[in-house]
């Protein structure tokens, strides 16, 4: 079963907390991710995606 867009926006917002990175770099680390997942997309949308799901991301308690 393919992970859930939302699944896969907070593993990179961890990984990218784990590393230190801050809100923004979280947020393209997120986009990147997407990107690399789902070559089809373009930049514009995996940002769309990425700034339409953050804030759940937030919620769920995956940002600090």
């Amino acid at each position: 079963m393919d992970p859930s867009l939302i699944e896969i926006i907070k593993n990179a917002v961890r990984s990218a907390q784990r590393q230190g990175l801050g809100t923004q770099e979280q947020r393209a680390a997120a986009e990147a991710v997407l990107l690399a997942l789902i070559p089809s997309l373009s930049p514009s949308i995996a940002n769309l995606i990425v700034e339409q799901l953050f804030p759940f991301v937030a919620e769920m308690g995956a940002v600090a």
